[in-house]
């Protein structure tokens, strides 16, 4: 399949094997970076959460009040075991002061909000994210006239959910992954230029 999809992108109609070696190990870093930085975002949410009512249950979706009853009022151990749709679906309604802390995108949340939940299922997954095409539509500046449901809208989108100096390491460690690195041992790097996403 990558091969096919290389061939494409290649200008003899042959796909090298360093080609697609160095496609799928871009890939894998990229899904890397992106497992780092939705990791973060879940541990702000629950933090930001647990940090403002671990003992007021007031404001928590009824979904999080449910289970908080059947963890004997352990609001940790709940958002451990949490959906990651459910710290979305709780974050999207707490109170302007404390949502503060966990950043949204500045338009369009639900749609933005349902697409990182299936970016984040795709690299959970470990789904070949440069072929992959369950990519939900997002909207965000600087692709396609600011709608899209391609990868690198959804990295856009996770940017968009990171406080600015995070977004800005996030960008960094996307961009780097194109770069030849150590290759004792390993196939030569050769990742053909129409793959690269330049966030």
């Amino acid at each position: 399949l990558i091969k096919n999809k290389l061939l494409n992108w290649v200008i003899d109609n042959k796909a090298r094997y360093s080609q697609v070696a160095s496609t799928y190990r871009y890939d894998k870093r990229i899904r890397k970076v992106l497992f780092k930085f939705i990791s973060y975002i879940e541990e702000l949410y629950r933090a930001v959460i647990l940090d403002n009512y671990y003992n007021n249950y007031d404001v928590l979706i009824d979904e999080i009040k449910g289970k908080v009853h059947k963890y004997d009022g352990n609001l940790n151990e709940v958002l451990e075991d949490l959906e990651f749709r459910l710290l979305l679906k709780q974050v999207k309604v707490l109170p302007q002061e404390v949502r503060s802390l966990c950043p949204l995108p500045p338009r369009r949340i639900r749609e933005n909000t349902f697409a990182l939940k299936e970016l984040r299922n795709a690299v959970m997954h470990n789904k070949f994210l440069l072929l992959y095409r369950g990519f939900a539509v997002c909207y965000v500046k600087g692709v396609d006239n600011n709608k899209s449901a391609n990868l690198k809208a959804n990295i856009l989108n996770l940017i968009s959910f990171l406080p600015k100096e995070v977004g800005e390491k996030c960008r960094d460690e996307i961009n780097a992954c194109k770069d030849e690195r150590d290759n004792i041992d390993k196939t030569r790097w050769d990742l053909p230029e129409q793959i690269i996403i330049s966030i």
